[in-house]
């Protein structure tokens, strides 16, 4: 689940634009037909390399950066080298994930590894990756305060930071496919270890805006406080759509994989020995088809776990909002903002 394809609060199609035209620039700039492998994955070309209109992909880590930018006083073009950043690092990890749990779709088109097989996905992910923080030091080729050689370095460290707290939750969470019994503590440190990516967005608008103090702990706790609700909310969609056709090929990845959620955490803590031993058995197989899901969602009906994710994810919006308001941004923006994350984050 992603915070959908509509700009987040403060920006304008301007800017949008900006975000993805730097996008493209700093990807087509080298000549390589990986290069072009990244395109198509970003959405700007087909397999062949040709120009392709395809829908609006979501970059809703890169605008958070943009619009903490501006809400903190900054200017949107000074945060665009870290947006650029941003964007290929959470794209680099979803290819990977792609090959993690074989996915054969992302969104409207094949995967890499679909397309050109697992080795150049991989190899494909690690160049986004190498990109995501060169980008970052395209900050000092601009005139401009933001361009500070400790600003810019306290960036390349926010970033590296993240994309290591992700490489550790996976690591986590593949470890617990094999698992039955998950506790919730240690479903949510997965959760809050992938999510520190959204968390790292807000951070780096903060110090595109030249702000480096006190404030920047507040913004990184709102981010990944939402990271951490997404993910969490993906779980939950995934688990409780009302049939397979709702779920997104990303999700079904998750579950054939065994990936485990709150609401199969909790059925296993507060469920009968009978109900407990069932859902132990089915995540004992390879991988779960859509019948083994449509048994787990029913074993776990028999519980109030769905309501207990439901409200999790609820209460983690609320934690968000409340780091946000002791940034320093205006209650306006601060406000427009969770609402804005609120209506996309859907968990019914």
């Amino acid at each position: 689940m992603t915070l959908a394809h509509t700009p987040l609060p403060g920006l304008t199609q301007e800017h949008t634009d900006a975000l993805e035209d730097a996008m493209k620039d700093f990807v087509s700039s080298r000549d390589l037909p990986l290069y072009q492998m990244m395109a198509f994955h970003l959405g700007w070309v087909d397999q062949q390399g040709e120009p392709e209109v395809s829908p609006p992909q979501d970059r809703s880590f890169g605008q958070l950066v943009l619009s903490t930018t501006i809400a903190l006083g900054g200017k949107a073009e000074d945060a665009i080298p870290y947006a650029v950043a941003i964007e290929l690092a959470r794209n680099f990890m979803l290819v990977h994930e792609d090959v993690q749990n074989a996915n054969t779709q992302r969104g409207d088109r094949p995967t890499i590894w679909w397309s050109w097989g697992p080795a150049q996905a991989i190899n494909t992910g690690d160049g986004m990756h190498a990109l995501a923080r060169m980008a970052i030091f395209d900050q000092m080729e601009r005139e401009s305060p933001a361009s500070d050689a400790k600003l810019v370095s306290e960036a390349l460290r926010t970033l590296d930071e993240a994309v290591l707290q992700v490489c550790e939750g996976d690591f986590l969470e593949i470890s617990y496919q094999e698992r039955a019994n998950v506790t919730i503590p240690q479903i949510l440190e997965v959760a809050s270890k992938q999510g520190r990516l959204l968390g790292a967005s807000a951070r780096l608008g903060g110090l595109a805006a030249c702000v480096y103090d006190s404030k920047l702990p507040a913004l990184e706790e709102f981010g990944s406080t939402i990271g951490k609700a997404l993910i969490l909310a993906s779980d939950h969609h995934a688990l409780w759509a009302a049939n397979d056709s709702e779920r997104s090929e990303a999700e079904r990845g998750r579950l054939q994989s065994k990936t485990k959620s709150v609401s199969v955490a909790h059925a296993v803590e507060n469920t009968d020995p009978s109900t407990r031993r069932q859902i132990g058995e089915l995540f004992m197989k390879r991988v779960l088809d859509p019948a083994d899901v449509s048994q787990v969602v029913e074993l776990l009906a028999k519980t109030d776990s769905r309501e207990f994710s439901a409200k999790l994810i609820s209460d983690l919006l609320d934690e968000g909002h409340r780091h946000l308001e002791s940034s320093g941004v205006s209650t306006e923006f601060s406000e427009s903002v969770s609402d804005w994350i609120a209506e996309k984050v859907s968990i019914e």
